[in-house]
């Protein structure tokens, strides 16, 4: 037994039975802070030696024969052996108050919001100088105390009048009611045939962030010429419904965008919708859906539409936010012409065919249902544009896409 054996022969059990478990300790905490493990190391190795009545000066004389020179001070030592024949057995240090706040104090928290109450555009350089705080105590009681970030003001058709917010949530109402008096929605959704115009170009430049590159830190910035205002463009006339492309024209050069015009185009429609949607031609089972343009609004147009029995699902004035062309198929085109130059206006308006026409059924399905959702944001906004306000609305009905899977009628992310 180590109490029957001499009592450098018991020291020398003592020192190998500590240095084992060191080792052990070293090995169960490898991944941690080098600091931290020294540190844990120690004192729990310290709290053994303690425990087993060596001295303090015994105490730090074994753990310098393990860690040599990273060894805790003698008056460490003599701290934590106490501690441990006092009966305490947590090895971490106590937590501690830590340094008073001289400069986020509430008074400050109050001047900078004063401030940005006063001017919401002030930048972290205009508080710094006004408050004479540092950058980061700025940047601290922005995010922290005050809970603001900063966000770039969004581009938007005009700035709409009482009266004009007023319209765009009554027709959008007057619209959600009509869908919801429906015996089947879904039917009713598929029954709206919508279409727009939008010029392509045949150098369509990348966006800002389409053009971004991942480069090193010093590395000279990416230059891109500005994109040619001179470029030769072509106008496109779309329409589709729920199940796909229904029509699809360019305007030959040189066309004047008027009422003749677009009622050519209506009477091309009215034939595509018999040839490819026989079953919403029987009955004229459709409405035409597009936006306030005068071409589309004008007294000819609306007396040959209601010559030809077309009817049409109102739209409210000033609201891309709710034209399906501008929110879903148009980006979407465009997105996939960016970056790219065409010979001739031939080579543009075949790709761009060849992309519409190659775009996914469900595309246009979730289109038609983002279109009802943007219609519950505007009533919710009261008639105020709402793109990038995160609103959130509950789904009117259930729906069930072509695999089988039943969801809500948005599909739209906030």
């Amino acid at each position: 037994m180590a109490g029957d054996l001499p009592h450098d022969q018991s020291n020398m059990c003592l020192l190998w039975k500590f240095g084992s478990f060191s080792l052990l300790l070293k090995v169960l905490l490898f991944f941690v802070n080098p600091v931290e493990v020294r540190r844990g190391e120690q004192r729990v190795s310290l709290k053994f030696l303690a425990k087993s009545g060596q001295s303090p000066i015994q105490c730090w004389r074994a753990l310098r024969c393990v860690w040599g020179d990273d060894t805790m001070c003698k008056t460490q030592v003599r701290v934590w052996h106490k501690r441990f024949l006092a009966g305490q057995n947590n090895i971490k240090d106590s937590a501690r108050s830590g340094r008073p706040r001289t400069k986020r104090t509430p008074a400050n928290v109050r001047k900078v919001k004063q401030l940005i109450e006063a001017n919401g555009h002030l930048s972290l350089n205009d508080l710094q100088d006004q408050t004479g705080l540092s950058r980061f105590v700025v940047l601290t009681i922005l995010k922290k105390d005050l809970k603001l970030s900063r966000r770039a003001s969004k581009f938007v058709p005009k700035h709409l009048s009482d009266d004009q917010k007023a319209t765009r949530k009554r027709i959008c109402q007057e619209n959600l009611d009509l869908l919801c008096n429906q015996d089947d929605p879904e039917t009713f959704l598929q029954s709206i045939v919508t279409g727009d115009e939008t010029w392509l170009s045949t150098s369509e430049p990348l966006s800002k962030m389409q053009n971004s590159v991942w480069i090193e830190k010093g590395a000279p910035r990416p230059k891109t010429a500005r994109p040619n205002r001179f470029a030769r463009k072509t106008m496109l006339t779309l329409f589709f419904d729920a199940n796909g492309v229904i029509l699809m024209e360019f305007m030959k050069p040189g066309t004047k965008i008027d009422s003749e015009a677009y009622c050519h185009t209506l009477s091309n429609l009215k034939e595509a919708i018999r040839k490819k949607r026989p079953n919403l031609w029987r009955g004229r089972k459709f409405l035409i859906h597009h936006d306030n343009a005068s071409p589309h609004t004008c007294s000819n147009t609306e007396t040959k539409m209601k010559k030809w029995g077309l009817k049409t699902l109102p739209h409210p004035v000033n609201s891309p936010d709710c034209a399906p062309c501008d929110f879903s198929l148009f980006p979407k085109l465009k997105a996939e012409l960016r970056g790219r130059r065409f010979q001739n206006i031939a080579e543009l308006q075949k790709e761009a065919r060849k992309i519409l026409l190659a775009m996914d059924k469900n595309i246009f399905m979730s289109t038609m249902h983002d279109l009802v959702t943007r219609w519950q944001k505007c009533v919710k906004a009261e008639g105020a544009y709402f793109e990038g306000d995160h609103v959130q609305v509950e789904p009117l009905f259930e729906r069930v896409d072509p695999d089988g899977n039943s969801s809500g009628t948005s599909s739209e992310e906030d």
